[in-house]
């Protein structure tokens, strides 16, 4: 009799146990319970939002880096093809003194395997610092007389001139294009920086190119 009564009162006293556990987690979780969680759970998002922005972020620079370092070697590569092959090379700033513009002008040897020796072409570069510092570049056959586009053509129609890259600006406090002609010799050195996301490190652009062609005939078309 007495173990049947300790029995069943063990069986209220678990029945009792079990009914509070079972109160408590049907009421939820506390206020403070509720702060706690919300607060870790605030931390951990701005953790891993940070994380992510960071990893935008220079993802972002690496691909401005690229596309700046791709528009260089694009201007240096035209401007090489274009002056080892020239007979003829002339350089002209603008006529506003505060506006750094140049058109950078030659007349070249055909790179056509087809054409005849005396023919020639007509190529021209063109930096202006307006529109964040842009180059342009144009090409024709010759004889052809190429002359810098005027402020509301560069707003407006820059028909017949291809944009070969954006975000340029002198470096070493040098003009773009500074020329080196002499009777036997026909150079020019191109300087510039280029950023063209606007806010990643600048690649620079400094190179010297020589003509491997002779001396022009006083006859030949000219461009300029």
């Amino acid at each position: 009799m007495v173990a049947r009564a300790r029995h069943h009162q063990h069986d209220v006293a678990s029945g009792t146990g079990a009914n509070q556990r079972r109160q408590r987690g049907e009421g939820g979780y506390s206020l403070i319970e509720l702060l706690i969680y919300s607060s870790l759970l605030v931390i951990i998002l701005t953790i891993v939002g940070g994380m992510l922005l960071n990893t935008l972020t220079s993802k972002a620079k690496v691909l401005e880096s690229a596309d700046a370092n791709a528009v260089s070697q694009l201007i240096s590569t035209s401007v090489h093809s274009g002056v080892r092959n020239a007979t003829a090379l002339q350089v002209t700033d603008g006529a506003n003194p505060d506006i750094d513009d140049q058109l950078f002008v030659i007349t070249a040897v055909s790179s056509d395997p087809k054409a005849l020796a005396a023919e020639r072409v007509c190529q021209a570069w063109f930096y202006t610092e307006s529109n964040g510092g842009a180059m342009f570049y144009r090409r024709a056959a010759a004889p052809q007389t190429f002359v810098a586009p005027t402020p509301d053509a560069l707003a407006n129609d820059m028909s017949g001139w291809t944009l070969l890259g954006t975000g340029l600006s002198a470096a070493f406090a040098q003009p773009v294009f500074n020329p080196d002609v002499t009777p036997d010799r026909r150079a020019v050195t191109v300087n510039f920086t280029i950023n063209a996301g606007g806010d990643s490190s600048p690649a620079l652009m400094s190179t010297k190119v020589t003509s491997r062609q002779g001396a022009a005939p006083s006859t030949e078309p000219t461009c300029f």
